[in-house]
């Protein structure tokens, strides 16, 4: 199922009711109509009956792609697996929050970046993108490498002498915009807001305090950091999913 709504750019909630007869995985997407690599979900839940998922877009574009399907089937033009009885847009009335205005500012740097990576250049030698105020910068690279050249599996580093973010676009393109912005977040708050800068525990929370305070939804968290996590398993790692898993959990 492929259905296009108009959303004119505003914070939007879609609503997508799903039947089957039997228990099926069925795959939710949500991309922008007019711009490659702009996904704003890429989810899938089980279905047995009926269920009602909702998509949080704090970010929304002009018009907007759903698509639905079983994952046993892939995209079918008629599945009949699967009924979809509903697709709405509702306005979505965004938390309210009290940010610095450093933080305002990278935030909006972000969620720019987050909305057109998916296209813009990047270089082996890094494309640079500066925030309007100068503040902030972005080097966009290919992959990311280490001093020997060879790639490293992070999608984002952030340097402790300058602030300077360095980004994938191996990986970032693949990402859905929610799941970028709770990267570049990590990141911020190692430079700017850590009492430690080399603290990830410390990181993940004030990210993720501003990341949630934004309206992004909870489920492109465990996305991005489980993706991160299994290319480098350890206990330690363990050990801070499951401070951010509880941090998750209970913010209000």
């Amino acid at each position: 199922m492929v259905s296009k709504l108009t959303l004119n750019d505003k914070p939007s909630v879609i609503k997508i009711v799903i039947e089957t007869k039997f228990k099926e995985k069925v795959w939710i997407q949500v991309r922008d109509a007019n711009r490659k690599n702009t996904y704003y979900t890429k989810r899938y839940g089980f279905v047995d009956g009926k269920e009602t998922f909702k998509v949080l877009m704090p970010q929304a574009p002009t018009e907007a792609i759903v698509m639905v399907f079983n994952d046993n089937n892939g995209m079918l033009r008629n599945d009949d697996s699967f009924k979809v009885t509903e697709v709405t847009a509702l306005p979505y009335k965004l938390p309210r929050y009290n940010f610095s205005k450093k933080t305002q500012s990278f935030v909006k740097f972000a969620q720019e970046f987050c909305d057109e990576c998916g296209y813009l250049s990047s270089s082996p030698q890094g494309d640079v993108y500066m925030s309007n105020n100068g503040k902030y910068r972005i080097d966009y690279f290919d992959s990311i490498r280490n001093v020997n050249g060879v790639v490293l599996k992070t999608p984002a580093r952030i340097s402790q002498v300058n602030g300077r973010i360095e980004v994938s676009a191996e990986q970032y393109r693949g990402m859905t915009i929610p799941m970028r912005m709770a990267i570049l977040l990590h990141e911020y708050s190692h430079f700017y807001l850590n009492k430690n800068p080399s603290n990830e525990v410390e990181a993940d929370i004030n990210g993720l305090n501003i990341y949630l305070k934004l309206g992004y939804p909870k489920i492109d968290i465990y996305n991005v950091f489980l993706n991160v996590f299994k290319t480098a398993p350890s206990e330690a790692n363990k050990k801070r999913f499951d401070k951010l898993d509880k941090f998750v959990k209970n913010h209000r």
